[in-house]
């Protein structure tokens, strides 16, 4: 997977949060019992919230109104985020006490603060301890974006380039991205690099696409570092050098990027950048097949075929062929590797294929 179109392949969606709230728990529901109200936490909500039969607050009207302009987004400061509220909300979020967390950062987000708002949106978004919105989460997030937060501009353009929550506006999303990018937020560093290679709502330019890409890469997104590798790769936007673009795949790999484990294992396979070693690159096609990579099932089913850079194994190889072979992973050499083993190799191979993954 060496061409451009595999770095357009697809725009991440998973929305970024403030870094106080990645370690979040994955509840989807609110929490029944809560403690005491942490102090501070009596000021209005600015709500009526109706609690509903689920025991999920209801959608209040947002105050947030429309897209921000690039020119009030640049002219906003970063977002207020005082330290005693900001971590008590974030701390209730963390607890997955989503009702106490929503009514803290909604008292901040009504205060100005881009950050609670956020909180505020993520929560809607999710259906965290409130009914699922996106119309109510976009609204918060432009208050966010308002606010000055980058995470609400990134996440903002994500509902843009998708169109949930309101119309889908690919130009508006690039615009998003751009302020989170000022900012140096690596996701949007990333998708807004991935709109100047693709030249439709920015002029296609893969210089400045590849200098987004390394920098998203150097503050350790896996996405921009495998898409760098692309670019060195094929001389795009930078320099052909397989050494650099060795180097990247590498370090997108050992970050658990499936597709550059199948890269990296094609480049020490063939000694591209690196020495050869066919040993080590067995090694990372046998993680992206087990990681549910199509290609990668298909490289680890030729090596434990072939038996290079791996005992031999054919009941194995045919599980992987099988196993990728369902996924569109066609292989005619494979296809008359299984087609001469023994039937009762081939029957053991289909039984374990039905029971991947449960039974690798």
């Amino acid at each position: 997977m060496t061409k451009r179109t595999a770095v357009l392949a697809v725009l991440v969606v998973a929305i970024a949060l403030p870094m106080q709230a990645q370690a979040a728990s994955g509840k989807t529901t609110a929490t029944t019992t809560e403690p005491a109200k942490p102090e501070g936490t009596d000021k209005s909500i600015g709500v009526a919230p109706v609690i509903g039969s689920s025991g999920t607050l209801g959608v209040p009207p947002p105050a947030a109104g429309l897209l921000p302009s690039a020119d009030e987004l640049i002219k906003s400061g970063r977002a207020l985020n005082d330290d005693s509220e900001g971590d008590l909300a974030f701390g209730a979020f963390q607890r997955g006490l989503y009702l106490t967390a929503f009514k803290i950062a909604m008292s901040r987000a009504q205060r100005g603060d881009g950050v609670s708002a956020t909180l505020v949106g993520r929560l809607y978004a999710e259906g965290l301890g409130v009914k699922q919105s996106d119309k109510a989460a976009a609204a918060w997030y432009q208050q966010g974006a308002l606010g000055g937060d980058p995470n609400a501009q990134l996440a903002l353009g994500l509902l843009y380039l998708d169109g949930r929550g309101l119309k889908k506006d690919r130009a508006k999303a690039a615009d998003a991205f751009e302020q989170a990018a000022e900012w140096n937020e690596p996701q949007a560093l990333y998708n807004l690099g991935l709109l100047y290679l693709e030249g439709n709502v920015r002029p296609r330019d893969a210089e400045k696409a590849a200098a987004l890409f390394s920098k998203s890469a150097g503050l350790g997104n896996i996405d921009a570092q495998f898409a760098l590798a692309q670019l060195y790769s094929e001389g795009e936007g930078v320099l052909l050098d397989d050494g650099i673009a060795t180097m990247w795949m590498a370090k997108a790999a050992k970050a658990g990027h499936a597709d550059a484990a199948v890269e990296y294992g094609i480049r020490l396979f063939n000694g591209i950048g690196t020495p050869k070693d066919i040993i080590a690159a067995a090694g990372w096609f046998q993680r992206a097949a087990e990681a549910g990579n199509a290609v990668g099932q298909n490289r680890y089913a030729r090596i434990l075929a072939s038996g290079m850079g791996a005992d031999p194994d054919p009941v194995a190889a045919a599980k992987w062929h099988l196993i990728a072979e369902k996924r569109g992973a066609k292989d005619e050499w494979l296809d008359d590797f299984v087609e001469r083993l023994p039937e009762s190799e081939r029957k053991a191979a289909e039984i374990a294929a039905e029971r991947w993954p449960a039974g690798h």
